[in-house]
């Protein structure tokens, strides 16, 4: 459990500078919420910007770096995941 709450520090703190960080006494079900909601706006900030370069009223660099950081922070999302499920497998096979 304390890998898991470490993750969630990680991610919120380091990985989305932008995302609040949990108060004290949020769990980690309430960073990912905030997480997952920074992934969605850097998602549709990608597609605006794609937009917008189609149309020629952003630089085509801007535009890349848009979609780099829209899909770094799905990757980081989609791996937190990944280990937060890898987890839960571990805590069910437990005996009790």
């Amino acid at each position: 459990m304390n890998t898991i709450n470490q993750s969630s520090k990680i991610f919120t703190e380091n990985l989305m500078p932008n995302s609040k960080a949990p108060k004290k006494g949020e769990g980690f079900g309430e960073a990912m919420k905030n997480a997952i909601g920074q992934v969605n706006k850097l998602q549709t900030d990608a597609e605006v910007a794609t937009e917008q370069v189609v149309k020629g009223e952003l630089g085509i660099h801007e535009g890349m770096v848009a979609l780099s950081e829209a899909d770094i922070s799905m990757r980081v999302l989609l791996q937190v995941r990944n280990k937060v499920m890898d987890a839960y497998k571990e805590i069910i096979r437990m005996p009790f």
